[in-house]
């Protein structure tokens, strides 16, 4: 590959990484300082990773590569024969959970339903706030760049990493990250961030495909239940240190834990697919 381009990669991965990460957490920051923690305000920096994709692409490639990185949000048609499979996938992923775990335990299998009116809120709310606010960014941005230079295993882990430490301070403001010790968390995403890139390879790096990956991931935390209840296991600080909680508490979560890297070994086995062209070379 040409040194020239590679550097050119690096350069763009280190300007969005560091922005994005001095973007969101100053908001994060100000929202715990001012007492915003439970307002609107958070959101603005849950959009920090796609704000910032979008304003570097249009810095680095002008206004035809801001046109080309949208065009890859809206292939819609494409998108769409994405919903049905993510959503049951995710679907089944975190039922199975929740159902070995009861198996395994005194545990009750109680899944509840509210209501279709309430999985469009969950599913629409989750595309909104985490799929269209952080997509733009850690896959297409930053995804499609790690991968002109590592591996798709390598570039996976990369963005795991990036993606998880930028969650740090939400422990802080009470909410954004699941309700379990971090190691756990670290567990979760990073079979979960390896399917991501399949997924995002398999469907030639689309946007919109990230957008509803993350979505419905998202939407099934609150479908399925595997998290302990927020009741229960407050999102605080504490968990950083925290290795385990007891009482049955987890047990469903470390069931889909144990799922997602089952798939994983299977993607890594197999393949994640060719990692697209960059748009910009063309």
């Amino acid at each position: 590959m040409d040194i020239a381009f590679r550097q050119k990669m690096k350069k763009e991965l280190i300007c969005f990484f560091l922005i994005t990460y001095a973007f969101s957490w100053g908001i994060f920051g100000l929202s715990f300082l001012l007492g915003l923690d439970k307002t609107p305000f958070v959101i603005i920096g849950v959009w920090g990773p796609s704000i910032i994709g979008v304003l570097l692409t249009f810095v680095f490639y002008g206004g035809a590569g801001l046109k080309r990185f949208f065009a890859r949000f809206s292939r819609f048609k494409q998108g769409a024969l994405w919903i049905l499979p993510l959503l049951l996938g995710f679907f089944i992923i975190g039922i199975s959970g929740r159902f070995l775990w009861s198996l395994m335990s005194d545990a009750d299998f109680l899944p509840g339903f509210y209501g279709f009116g309430w999985v469009a809120t969950v599913i629409i709310s989750q595309f909104i706030i985490a799929g269209m606010g952080e997509e733009f960014g850690w896959r297409g941005f930053g995804l499609q760049r790690l991968q002109q230079l590592y591996s798709p295993l390598k570039a996976s882990l990369i963005i795991a990493f990036f993606h998880l430490f930028w969650h740090a301070p939400t422990y802080w403001l009470g909410q954004g990250m699941h309700n379990v010790p971090a190691i756990w968390a670290v567990l979760f995403l990073t079979p979960w961030t390896i399917l991501f890139t399949w997924a995002y390879n398999k469907s030639g790096g689309s946007i919109m495909v990230s957008v509803l990956f993350h979505s419905m991931m998202g939407a099934t935390l609150t479908f399925c239940a595997f998290l302990p209840s927020e009741s229960v296991v407050p999102i605080t600080p504490d968990l950083i240190t925290k290795l385990w909680i007891g009482d049955g508490i987890m047990g469903a979560y470390v069931m889909v834990v144990a799922i997602y890297w089952l798939l994983a070994l299977i993607v890594i086995k197999n393949g994640f697919g060719k990692a697209p062209e960059f748009e910009h070379k063309l």
